[in-house]
Order: C-alpha cells, then sequence, then structure tokens
C-alpha cells in the first residue's frame, strides 16, 4: 500500500512537496490553514532580489507551463499569482485550503513511549486538523511540515520577548514589512515613524518611506538597530544580485544624508505606552523617549513549535531550526544566502521516524534561506522515501 503523506503549508515547497509526491506515486493530502500562497501574498508588494528561474522548479514548470520570464524579478504578488496559483489548481483537491493543523502525535503513543523503537514508525501520525469551526483527525504515515515562519513574528524586548506596552500599543505596531508606500500610505504619510530592525526587511521599509517622505512634508522616520554599526546595511562583497547590492548602497546613502531620516545603532526598545494619539517608546541604554505614530517591527519571525509537541522532535537550542540542519548551517554562508548549500535528508532527521521540516521552518529563526533549497530539501526527502518503500 502506497504510504499517505501529510504535508502542511501550501507555499512554494510545500506545493512542491505535494507535486513531487504525485509524481513518485504517494498519496498525499495538503493542508492550508488559508490561501495557496498565502503568506507571500503578505508581502506581495515587495520584489523579489531572485529571478524567477532560481524561484520555479522543473516539475512546477511543467505544471504551470511557464516558459519564459526566467530573469524576471517578481514580486511577491506576481509569484504567487504566476506560479503558485496555478500549481494549487493543478493539484485539486489534493489540497485543502482554510484548514488548520492545530496538533500531531502518534496513534496510542505519547512523546515519552516507544524511544528508538521500530514500533514507534509503525503506528500512524494523528494530526488533528480544523475546518470552518469543526475538528477532525486525519491519518499519515509521513509529515511534512512546510508551514514557515512568517505568521510568527519576532517580539520586540531586548530579550526577544515583549516588551512591556508591546500587546496594549498592538494597533500602532507593524511587524514585517508593511506595504507603507502603496495600501498603508495614508497611515504612514506625514507621521513619526519607528522602523526597528537591521535586515534586509526593514531596509525594504525604509526604501518604501523615503518615497513617502518625498511626497507628504513632516513624514519622520527613526531607523533603530541593537548592534553597533556605521551604517545600517551591510553589503555582500560582489554580491551576485544586482536589486539586493542595490538596496544596501541606496538605503546607506540615505541613512547618512536625508534629513527626514534618523539612524542610530546600539539602541533597544525596553518600554511604551501610549501617549495621546501616539506612542511613546524609552530607549535604551540611555533611557531615550521617543513619541511616534507607528511602528514597523522588522525583527525577523521565529518558528511554531507548539506543533510538534507531541513528536520526538530535536531543535537546535539557538536558532529552532532542525538541529543537525543547524550544526551544519553553522559558519557556512558567511552572510549570503547563496552560499548555502544543500546537505541531503540525513541533516533533515528528527529522532520521529517519518517526520521533516521542510522549508523556511527547518532553518528556524535563520534567515539565509531560498526557496529553491527548499526545493532541494523536498527532492532529497522523496529520493529517501523511494528507497525506503522498495
Amino acid at each position: 500500500m502506497s504510504q499517505r503523506i501529510a504535508v502542511i503549508g501550501a507555499g512554494p515547497v510545500g506545493l512542491e512537496a505535494a507535486l513531487q509526491a504525485v509524481a513518485r506515486g504517494f498519496e498525499v493530502q495538503v493542508f492550508e490553514c488559508g490561501a495557496a500562497g498565502a503568506a507571500m501574498r503578505k508581502w506581495g508588494h515587495v520584489r523579489m532580489f531572485s529571478p524567477l528561474a532560481m524561484n520555479t522548479s522543473e516539475l512546477g514548470r511543467q505544471h504551470t507551463g511557464i516558459t519564459n520570464g526566467a530573469h524576471e524579478f517578481l514580486t511577491g504578488a506576481e509569484f504567487a499569482g504566476r506560479y503558485l496559483q496555478p500549481l494549487a489548481e493543478s493539484l485539486g483537491d489534493r489540497i485543502m485550503t482554510q484548514t488548520r493543523v492545530t496538533g500531531i502525535g502518534r496513534a496510542g503513543a505519547l512523546k515519552g513511549d516507544l524511544i528508538g523503537l521500530p514500533e514507534r514508525a509503525m503506528r500512524p501520525f494523528q494530526l488533528l486538523v480544523e475546518h470552518e469551526g469543526s475538528e477532525r483527525v486525519e491519518e499519515a504515515d509521513v509529515v511534512l511540515d512546510c508551514s514557515g515562519t512568517f505568521s510568527q513574528p519576532g517580539a520586540l524586548g531586548p530579550g526577544g520577548v515583549p516588551v512591556p506596552g508591546e500587546r496594549d500599543c498592538a494597533e500602532s505596531i507593524f511587524y514585517g514589512v508593511p506595504d507603507v508606500a502603496g495600501a498603508l500610505r495614508e497611515r504612514f504619510a506625514g507621521q513619526r515613524i519607528l522602523v526597528i530592525g537591521a535586515g534586509h526587511s526593514a531596509a525594504t521599509v525604509v526604501l518604501a518611506l523615503a518615497e513617502v517622505a518625498a511626497a507628504h512634508a513632516g513624514t519622520e522616520v527613526h531607523w533603530i538597530v541593537r548592534k553597533s554599526a556605521a551604517q545600517p546595511a551591510v553589503g555582500v562583497p560582489d554580491d551576485p544580485l544586482p536589486a539586493r547590492a542595490a538596496l544596501a548602497r541606496r538605503v546607506n546613502e540615505y541613512a547618512a544624508a536625508a534629513k527626514w531620516l534618523h539612524f542610530r545603532a546600539g539602541r533597544q526598545v525596553r518600554r511604551m505606552r501610549r501617549n495621546g494619539d501616539g506612542v511613546e517608546v524609552e530607549l535604551g541604554p540611555e533611557a531615550e523617549l521617543l513619541t511616534v505614530d507607528a511602528i514597523v517591527a522588522a525583527t525577523g519571525f521565529r518558528p511554531d513549535t507548539a506543533l510538534s509537541r507531541e513528536l520526538q522532535v530535536s531543535l537546535c537550542y539557538a536558532t529552532e531550526g532542525t538541529l543537525p540542519l543547524a550544526a551544519q548551517l553553522l559558519g557556512e554562508t558567511g552572510g549570503d544566502c547563496l552560499a548555502v548549500g544543500s546537505f541531503g535528508v540525513d541533516s533533515l532527521r528528527h529522532p520521529e521516524p517519518g517526520y521533516f521540516v521542510l522549508g523556511m521552518k527547518s532553518y528556524g529563526r535563520a534567515s539565509d534561506f531560498l526557496i529553491r533549497t527548499g526545493y532541494e530539501q523536498v527532492t532529497s526527502v522523496f529520493d529517501w522515501l523511494d528507497e525506503v518503500s522498495k
């Protein structure tokens, strides 16, 4: 009997897993809490650094009929519409949208049962899923968690936890990469804005705010990063991605000369509170007070580890990524995601037999993940499944 594979998440990696499952003769069911490609559509206004060819697979191109545009740089929304949506449609009822997996366990076995014994692998996974307000249990022989991390933004506190007042000020905080120059322009135009974060997401937001500031007098941006730095963006030497190199160059130029932008390194948010129509933010280490109208928290993302709480998983204590993979990634990239290699199925194994975390979630809190790496992970797992199924 063919193994039953459950895929969690219908993003690029989850859809690739479903395609390969079908192509290799496995039964597969995809569970997606929203619509296919929903996470990418949340940052749909952002143009990708990498060209279309780097973000599609050979199997995916066959299903979508994409034969040109390999060197185009699409926005997240364009990629979801041109590539992910056709893939989802080709899979038909193998994808269940608006269906959330809320827990995974083993039939009749607790987390601490049958440790290291082959009998554990003989018990099917049981997934508790919720759809339209009702719950049911689905079974599978293999679980591929491709759910990503985008729904779990990092908090603002110096220790990674919310600062006092962060929850109370939630209406004024925008996590990730909000569309400040598009759909949310009226919210940010002419306002005092605090941007927090040192990565490409923060730099993207600041460049978008440059457009807002040029068109709307009174727009003032305060940009803080927690580490000491002479300039906000550190470029990759001889960067092979021109758009990424241009982002770093332009944002550093604004930080050095733009009157509407105030960049400060070595600052952290300590607390915040409502102050009239704005938010009063205390910055450390010198208890500086700053009143703003909106806050953009580009503070990264983290995996939802509650999903696998009842499984025997091995997570990195620093990144919460898959431990063998985290160990191999350590010191590999030098800051460039293009330098990350594919390490094979052994780097993706957990003590729980048949359970794999693929895609961005496998990297945990690390940010140097590429879509093509996720495709390579999927291939390595299915090559292994082909071998063990013989």
